[in-house]
């Protein structure tokens, strides 16, 4: 069973460690996950680079583990726009880990279309990827930050680059895309159950795949909370409650 959407690393004030985050997947009879490193915004250069250094060694940590513990697992790049700003290039990050694939966070980081720097620097992704044959996830709400409409485009230009669609929120951005364009997928993690069925009934959900974005799912039920526990035991009742819901909601379409 394979969770297409997932995290290491620190949310808010929470620090998610691998060791952790990998024993509840594999507790709850996951085999396979893809997982992305939780970035934080940047303004500057100087302090993402460092962060992407820090990044980079401890990812590489625990993509070691998880062959450690038999869980198959493909590492994803969270791009900071700050990082290639200040130098680094795709080539370069793609050679300092075994990456399977890319991340564009429009809300977290600035990927503001309308910006021509920024456009630029979509695009040059896009043609990365391209060439070189990785997938592109997107993170996708519904502000006027992270609408999948705004990149439209993009998708339009590369229909050779698989796109992957996260969390679907709102339902008629995602149907509408998915019409258009044959290389656009999504994932549940987050979809409302009244968004995901309605993607289903237009015809979509084969093009639906199973993601959580564990373990923000934990930290979410912990909304509010004071030093709440993060360990093994705690990420893997969180996981399998999770886990369930999942389950009972996919039975309605699939089963």
């Amino acid at each position: 069973m394979h969770d297409i959407h997932t995290h290491i690393g620190q949310f808010n004030d929470t620090k998610y460690d691998y060791h952790d985050i990998f024993k509840a997947l594999k507790n709850n009879g996951i085999t396979e996950t893809t997982f992305a490193y939780l970035t934080p915004l940047f303004t500057e250069s100087k302090p993402a680079i460092e962060f992407y250094k820090a990044m980079t060694q401890e990812t590489k940590e625990a993509v070691d583990f998880a062959k450690e513990i038999g869980l198959k697992v493909n590492p994803l790049y969270w791009i900071d726009p700050m990082v290639l700003f200040g130098g680094i290039t795709l080539d370069s990050i793609m050679k300092d880990l075994d990456y399977k694939g890319l991340v564009v966070h429009p809300f977290l980081n600035d990927w503001n279309p309308s910006d021509e720097k920024r456009a630029n620097l979509l695009t040059q992704v896009f043609q990365f990827a391209s060439k070189k044959g990785y997938e592109i996830y997107f993170h996708t709400g519904c502000s006027q930050t992270d609408n999948p409409l705004l990149f439209e485009e993009w998708y339009a230009a590369f229909p050779e680059v698989k796109v992957h669609l996260a969390h679907c929120k709102d339902p008629e951005p995602i149907i509408e895309l998915f019409s258009k364009y044959n290389n656009l997928v999504g994932d549940t993690a987050f979809c409302p159950e009244d968004s995901y069925k309605a993607i289903c009934d237009a015809g979509f959900k084969d093009r639906m795949f199973f993601g959580t974005d564990f373990p923000i799912t934990h930290w979410y039920e912990h909304y509010g909370e004071q030093n709440f526990p993060a360990d093994e035991k705690s990420l893997t009742e969180s996981y399998g409650r999770t886990l369930a819901q999942y389950k009972k909601i996919a039975k309605q379409f699939f089963y």
